[in-house]
């Protein structure tokens, strides 16, 4: 008997916008593949904020949007850096048992150049090391030290490859799948239309970022309807209207108490003068830290999240039914516990920090909204 081919997808789709309708198409195409399988963020990610809808909502978006099936990936990977985020999502797939191979988007649309640098970013050469402490000594944040470092040894071109974010994922993805030596084959499409995180609106494309500002900042919703397939969009705009959308500074008075048994820090010197989280991550901001890294500094301290060094299970937030095959081959194929309803699963340990991280997510809403349902009490999503 002839299986489908699966390819897996890394996601958080906050929100799914026109650009993750492109790469899922793109990702069909390159792959061959009669399935997609997307891991996804639950309700924080890895920029180290809270989605801006919750991850039911969005596995809806990804459902409806052309994925057959969703998977979440813990919050521990899901808030990690790129690294940790991407093993994390490879293990992830990787663990279903079936995934076959992988798509990722990049600036450069060619995975090969992406795999000599992953190849040579996994076996860290002695000169490597050497240029990164340079980096890091001189002040630079991490990114830019390494990027600094494969410049230096592998050229300018490559050092060109590795300061574009996507690419960095990539690269990670690749590095994950080498380092664990899984038998998946990567692929990469063009990033379509805005570039990452750019503030910009173009035709119809926008990066998530840009739509998250837009809404955040009191834009017209209206404007976002170009961007996004229809049913996002009109799930978007219902969580808009109940008030059901979500940020960081949300979680200001959380933070502030998390500080209380923090050690000394640079986030913890800037609460002393600031209440918002956003206006303490511009206080405290230095050259050797991103942006990103203190927001994910802040919700280490909100979400007390504790590392985890294997996957410990495979949760489905939804699926397609005429997919439902793909569902029964991961319950026979998988290396983990598959997990498909939580009253079922109760004698997991560690899905106390899941189970915690999603109620802290609908604490940061407005007091009028109404809570969401308690865990044990949502049913996957299926279309």
């Amino acid at each position: 008997m002839v299986m489908d081919k699966v390819c897996g997808i890394v996601t958080e789709y906050n929100p799914f916008h026109n650009g993750h309708g492109h790469h899922l198409a793109q990702s069909r195409r390159l792959t061959g593949a009669d399935c997609v399988v997307a891991v996804m963020s639950g309700d924080f990610v890895m920029r180290g904020e809270p989605a801006l809808v919750d991850k039911y909502v969005r596995a809806r978006m990804a459902l409806l949007g052309g994925v057959d099936l969703v998977l979440e990936l813990p919050v521990a990977w899901a808030t990690a850096s790129a690294e940790g985020f991407a093993d994390g999502a490879i293990r992830t797939l990787a663990a279903c048992g079936v995934v076959d191979s992988i798509c990722f988007g990049s600036e450069l649309g060619d995975a090969a150049p992406l795999v000599d640098i992953a190849r040579f970013l996994s076996c860290e050469t002695r000169d490597f090391k050497a240029e990164l402490r340079r980096g890091l000594v001189a002040g630079l944040s991490f990114p830019a030290a390494r990027a600094g470092a494969v410049c230096a040894i592998l050229g300018e071109s490559a050092g060109a490859i590795i300061r574009h974010p996507n690419n960095i994922l990539g690269i990670e993805y690749l590095k994950a799948i080498i380092r664990h030596d899984l038998p998946i084959v990567p692929y990469t499409s063009m990033r379509y239309g805005t570039a990452h995180n750019s503030p910009d609106f173009d035709g119809d494309s926008a990066s998530a970022g840009a739509i998250r500002r837009h809404l955040l900042g009191g834009g017209n919703p209206a404007q976002l309807a170009p961007l996004m397939p229809q049913s996002s969009y009109e799930l978007l705009i219902a969580q808009y209207n109940a008030g059901a959308i979500n940020c960081l500074d949300n979680f200001s008075q959380f933070f502030h108490y998390g500080l209380q048994a923090a050690p000394p820090s640079r986030l913890k010197a800037a609460a002393n003068h600031h209440y918002l989280i956003s206006d303490i991550i511009k206080a405290a901001k230095s050259k050797d830290q991103t942006h990103t890294a203190l927001q994910r500094g802040v919700l280490r301290i909100i979400l007390d999240i504790s590392p985890q060094k294997e996957i410990p299970h495979i949760r489905i937030l939804g699926f397609r039914r005429e997919k439902e095959a793909l569902l029964r081959r991961i319950h026979a194929a998988a290396t983990v516990p598959v997990i498909t309803n939580l009253k079922n699963a109760k004698h997991l340990p560690q899905l106390a920090q899941e189970l915690a991280a999603t109620g802290l997510w609908w604490l940061g809403l407005k007091p009028q909204v109404p809570t969401g349902k308690n865990e044990f009490e949502r049913a996957m999503v299926m279309v």
